[in-house]
């Protein structure tokens, strides 16, 4: 017979009460749930506890040692006649987790035989018809079956820890949390079996009688999640996405669709990274409210819970799942299909290499509304309005708006020629921009980009943009030519004053700035320092057509250059 969950609704109390790891691994019974995330502790992690744990021992072994505070959600778990309170972990995996390892290796390492039934004891409960009471693990994972597997073969049997197939474990596997637990369970052995049998027995009498943790139990798993703030210093603090997905995976009742959503928010942490998956769901959340940001993303998703713009669990789930694939497919070039226009892919690159990504939200929503098909056109004008705020100083407040204006369009167009038809939506000064671009542009905040997209736009359209990792900006006049140097004969001071910083004079480079090349005569230059960036940027194979470098070729090219930029100011 299957255990029944039986939610506690009657109460709204909270519980908090210090415990010493017996108590802990006697009367307590955790679930680690689908929505928590992978165990991530590592060697340096575990080295630090156990240093911790034995300094502590040898020099105050009589005062208590405090380990953390843990986030539990109370409920009562029903199974066979037998009812019992058991909790799920909110904060505090990772060293619950730990804990667990070091008493399976405790359990295989001990020579005192009263040890190690203390140390099987506080994993496992085998079952006792006389006593009503059920079988039951000290921890049960959800997160993953693998998981569950594991401590079934190697932490819940006597001599588990010492099979050797354990040492396969440590490979780097699709499920992290069983490959960090294996190599967990191996540097707790190597760190603990290192000890004499004395000091182990001394270091395990402290574990459980003198550390201590303070466990805070909320019925209301809301109210569970409120109580993230009390986080203990030595774990993994929980990020914002740890949290949402917390909140929405928790909120499916199905369970096999509750694993599924578990199991597609840690694949979609491990494609994004930490960091680029939370600015993703503050595009998704942007795209949802069209509004700027006043807090931190998981205070803003709260409000959009509470204002109802959108359904916490599989209705937030299924648009994070949408909008990752509209992402993957126009931010990574997943799947792409290159049929001879690589015009959308090319203007994206540009724009992801140097720009900030408040146009992300915009076309992402753009394409959910209305498809890829009229991307690029849309695009090339949302990219016109973004650069030219940027170009004419407009504030970052200012620009999101006219980003979150776009959204509102979005919204209410019918089609997608509506949108790219709003000339008040994309509108800005073309003569302010002309100006501003037509001067010294190197130092300037936007010059860099803005010579990005010179490149793209001279690259045939049939090409995809190579990859660019470094890039430089580099003068062909170099700014402090050699005083006898055929530079300063070409050029008067008037007009190496007027030249030197703006748009002809400069190229971009696939590498890293040579001072000393960089300050040689023009054939020299071309001949040891452009070639390498050739291949990559068009501008640098024009310029390495010319036999000279004089006033009169920096005015022609900047005369075209700007009609090239101006043309495609949409």
């Amino acid at each position: 017979m299957s255990d029944i969950i039986i939610p506690i609704s009657t109460s709204q109390e909270i519980e908090t009460k210090k415990v010493n790891i017996n108590k802990l691994f006697t009367d307590f019974w955790f679930r680690v749930p689908e929505y928590q995330r992978s165990y991530k502790w590592g060697s340096e992690e575990i080295d630090d506890l156990l240093d911790d744990l034995q300094h502590a021992q040898r020099t105050a072994k009589d005062k208590e040692y405090f380990l953390g505070s843990v986030v539990l959600q109370k409920y009562l778990r029903s199974s066979g006649s037998l009812t019992y309170t058991c909790y799920d972990v909110l904060d505090g995996q990772q060293r619950l987790t730990t804990l667990l390892i070091t008493m399976a290796v405790l359990r295989d390492l001990a020579s005192d035989a009263k040890l190690k039934i203390r140390a099987a004891e506080a994993i496992y409960q085998e079952e006792n018809q006389y006593e009503n009471q059920p079988e039951r693990i000290r921890i049960e994972f959800l997160i993953r079956d693998e998981v569950g597997d594991f401590v079934e073969k190697f932490l819940k049997p006597d001599k588990g820890t010492e099979q050797p197939d354990l040492l396969e474990q440590r490979a780097e596997l699709p499920n992290v949390s069983v490959s960090n637990m294996a190599k967990a369970t191996l540097y707790l052995r190597e760190w603990l079996g290192g000890l004499a049998p004395d000091e182990l027995n001394r270091l395990a009498i402290f574990l459980f009688n003198k550390v201590i943790v303070i466990y805070v139990a909320a019925e209301s798993l809301e109210d569970a999640f409120r109580l993230f703030t009390i986080l203990n210093n030595r774990g993994l603090p929980l990020t914002n996405s740890d949290i949402l997905k917390s909140m929405n995976v928790g909120a499916v009742k199905n369970d096999n669709k509750r694993r599924q959503y578990a199991s597609l928010w840690e694949e979609l942490e491990g494609e994004f990274g930490p960091d680029e998956f939370d600015r993703f769901l503050g595009h998704l959340r942007t795209i949802v409210v069209k509004e700027k940001a006043r807090e931190n993303l998981l205070k803003e998703f709260e409000k959009v819970y509470e204002n109802c713009l959108l359904e916490k669990g599989e209705k937030t789930l299924q648009m994070v799942k949408t909008y990752r694939d509209h992402y993957a497919s126009l931010i990574w070039f997943e799947n792409e299909s290159l049929d001879g226009d690589c015009r959308l892919r090319n203007l994206i690159a540009v724009m992801t290499a140097d720009l900030s990504t408040d146009w992300i939200p915009p076309l992402l929503y753009f394409v959910e509304r209305f498809g890829k098909d009229h991307a690029f056109n849309f695009l090339t004008r949302l990219e016109s309005k973004f650069l030219a705020d940027w170009i004419l100083q407009q504030s970052p407040t200012s620009r999101i708006s006219a980003m979150n204006a776009v959204l509102r369009t979005i919204e209410k167009a019918t089609s997608a020629q509506e949108v790219i038809a709003r000339n008040d939506v994309f509108s800005y000064d073309r003569e302010q921009v002309r100006q501003a671009i037509s001067g010294p542009i190197y130092g300037k905040s936007f010059g860099k980009y803005l010579m990005l997209r010179m490149e793209y736009l001279l690259m045939d359209r049939s090409q995809p943009f190579a990859t660019f990792n470094r890039i430089s900006v580099e003068h062909v006049l170099p700014q402090r030519p050699k005083d006898d140097s055929k530079w300063l004969k070409d050029f008067s001071p008037d007009q190496k004053e007027l030249w030197t910083d703006r748009l002809a004079n400069l190229v971009l480079l696939s590498r890293i700035k040579n001072s000393e090349l960089g300050n040689r005569e023009f054939a020299d230059k071309k001949a040891k320092y452009f070639k390498s960036s050739v291949n990559l940027f068009p501008n640098v194979f024009k310029v390495m057509q010319f036999t000279d470098w004089t006033p009169a070729v920096l005015e022609a090219r900047q005369t075209q250059l700007m009609e090239v930029l101006m043309d495609n100011f949409k």
